[in-house]
């Protein structure tokens, strides 16, 4: 029954004895439970609550410590009855310098999550540092699994509650796997409070419970917080994958799937709280024989990627990562939000929902650099409650995406409670034809800005039958709509629309509602609208008088206009730019002009020469790229 306290060792002098790596060994053994030191004296039995206690009280009586090694087998502890250090089946007081390792033999080493009958949430281990030095030694929980499935009725039994006061020490688990099988859904499965330097890697959380959980991992009050090469996955729901207080987090290779709420929340954070991530996946798909244990539903990702469940300054971003559509939840907070993306491969749209604009918190968004595939919905989408008291308030950036679009709703939606810079993107439209770019979809009047400048709009499918294409619409039968009431600017965009059963409707249209500022679009001259192969008109242009032979007409447009010159008796057409004059047309005697076309640059002019004056129309200039 007894463990050996030492295994052979080869040498070149022939075999010896070493010393196991580990303190305490507890182990299963016929229906029986031991706790074991590397001595093999047996000095817990029977109770596999009381061994894991007593092992953790034998190593943390010495000076630094030790290691628990807890065997593989199904470890099924006691109901927690009556309240135990602080809500807690197992507690540990890790002193100053010491360092407590608690290991197992990976998913063969099964502790089931115990009967939680106290009157709130519990944790199968609470550790807890109370020196205020930074500790040498860094205590680790790994290569365990723990399973949720016996706690069937009242309050959640999570992990563990791990806490330093002040934030002093570090913390690794590694290896650990949380299986939410059934019962009492978990709340925060792990809640790591006032530390720093704390890793989680290789943690896997699979919850198919109906009960759904809380959070995978809360991170509150943690300096420098890490979760690498980890996986977090839930089929019917959850709050959020990782949450965060006042905090550093840093996320890396990290997959997280199912229906959470949110794959990244903040609580109540400081000015400097933030989640960085990088390298991840959050919620591609996964489906059919690539899902868990026969479950096809892992396509589906969290409904928000960040959200700000408090009311602090948020800090996000995610960088070189694969996302499912990622919206973005600022609630209604009263300070600000920030959030960077940049580099990423997302399927579906970037969309936003609610910020409170009484609360005075603002949304800075910019996305820069991503490719968006695949995406049904919008371009970009700010959602706002209309005629409530929620509205949106945002400054977003988008610049250099490369945005694939099939069958979307709308493209580019304005609100005119935000700003918004579109820049340099291409946008690939296909599979249904918008008749419009610009969504007009708020009645809230406000001073927003959008700018949407230097990008290429590619309408790739075309109606089945004649539709009018409009700049700016909206498609409500009635009501008043705005649009951004600080303007919009349009410039420098080329829109390829298709060559059959597209028409020109106008800059701005509408289903049968007032757009009450119409004006406030400002289309520069720069843009292009290739509409059945023909460039939209610039605005109108008068035909001027033709002027007495040999004097000069200017083109006062600002944009270029074309003369069409015929007729008459001359001798002579020319043009003068910067101060240098060329003729374009001339004849040595007196002769009717041919029909003749003359680009006029804005600032040029032209001089004809002349016995009889000939005929000429005025129209504005295509554009030449």
């Amino acid at each position: 029954m007894q463990q050996l306290p030492y295994y052979p060792f080869m040498t070149r002098g022939g075999p010896i004895k070493r010393k196991l790596t580990y303190d305490v060994v507890v182990y299963t053994e016929d229906g029986h439970y031991f706790a074991e030191d590397n001595n093999g004296h047996i000095f817990c039995q029977d109770s596999p609550t009381a061994c894991v206690q007593e092992s953790i009280n034998y190593v943390l009586n010495k000076p630094t410590g030790g290691r628990i090694y807890i065997r593989s087998g199904d470890y099924y502890l006691a109901p927690l009855n009556t309240q135990n250090c602080g809500y807690a089946d197992i507690c540990a007081t890790i002193p100053y310098n010491a360092a407590l390792i608690v290991e197992g033999d990976g998913d063969a080493t099964r502790i089931h999550l115990p009967q939680n009958n106290l009157s709130q949430q519990a944790w199968l281990f609470t550790w807890g540092w109370n020196d205020n030095a930074p500790y040498t030694r860094k205590s680790k929980l790994r290569n365990i699994a723990f399973i949720n499935d016996v706690n069937t009725s009242g309050n959640a039994m999570n992990v563990m509650a791990a806490g330093a006061s002040p934030n002093s020490s570090g913390l690794e688990v590694d290896g650990v796997s949380v299986y939410d099988i059934q019962g009492t859904g978990l709340n925060f499965t792990f809640w790591i409070n006032g530390m720093y330097d704390v890793t989680f890697s290789r943690y896997r959380f699979f919850s198919v419970n109906s009960n759904p959980p809380s959070t995978a991992v809360l991170f509150d009050s943690v300096t420098l917080g890490k979760i690498v090469d980890s996986f977090m996955y839930t089929v019917n729901g959850g709050n959020s994958a990782v949450s965060n207080g006042t905090g550093s987090i840093q996320v890396d290779s990290t997959e997280i799937y199912g229906f959470w709420q949110n794959a990244f929340n903040f609580g109540q954070t400081d000015s400097e709280s933030n989640i960085d991530v990088t390298n991840s996946i959050i919620g591609i798909n996964r489906a059919g024989s690539q899902g868990i244990q026969g479950l096809n539903n892992m396509a589906y990702g969290p409904v928000y990627l960040v959200s700000n469940g408090g009311n602090g300054t948020v800090k996000f971003s995610v960088v070189n990562s694969h996302i499912l559509s990622p919206q973005i939840n600022a609630n209604s907070s009263t300070n600000n939000m920030y959030v960077l993306m940049r580099d990423n491969y997302i399927d579906g749209f970037l969309g936003i929902s609610y910020l409170n604009t009484s609360g005075g918190g603002y949304l800075y968004l910019d996305a820069e650099d991503n490719v968006f595939q695949g995406a049904v919905g919008q371009i970009f989408s700010p959602t706002v409650s209309i005629g409530g008291s929620v509205v949106l308030s945002y400054n977003a950036v988008i610049k250099r995406n490369k945005i694939y679009l099939s069958s979307p709703n709308e493209p580019i939606v304005m609100t005119s409670s935000g700003s918004l810079v579109f820049e340099d993107n291409d946008v690939y439209v296909s599979g249904a034809f918008l008749n419009y770019l610009l969504y007009i979809f708020t009645s809230v009047s406000g001073s927003g800005v959008y700018k949407i400048i230097n990008n290429k709009f590619y309408f790739q499918t075309a109606p089945s039958g004649s539709t009018a294409f409009y700049l700016a619409y909206s498609p409500y039968s009635t009501g008043t709509y705005y649009l951004p009431g600080g303007g919009v600017v349009f410039k420098g965009n080329v829109v390829n629309l298709p060559t059959t059963n597209v028409t020109w409707g106008g800059f701005v249209g509408s289903g049968g509602s007032t757009i009450a500022n119409p004006s406030a679009l400002f289309v520069d001259l720069d843009n292009t609208f290739n509409l059945s192969g023909i460039n939209l008109p610039y605005p109108s242009v008068t035909t001027p008088a033709v002027p007495s032979s040999g004097a000069a007409q200017s083109n006062t447009y600002p944009y270029p206009v074309e003369a069409y010159i015929s007729g008459g008796s001359a001798t002579a057409v020319q043009v003068t730019r910067g101060g240098s004059t060329y003729t374009v047309w001339s004849s040595s005697s007196a002769t009717a002009i041919p029909p003749l076309l003359v680009r006029l640059e804005p600032g040029d002019s032209i001089t004809l020469t002349y016995s009889t004056a000939p005929s000429w129309v005025w129209l504005p200039a295509r554009f030449i790229p």
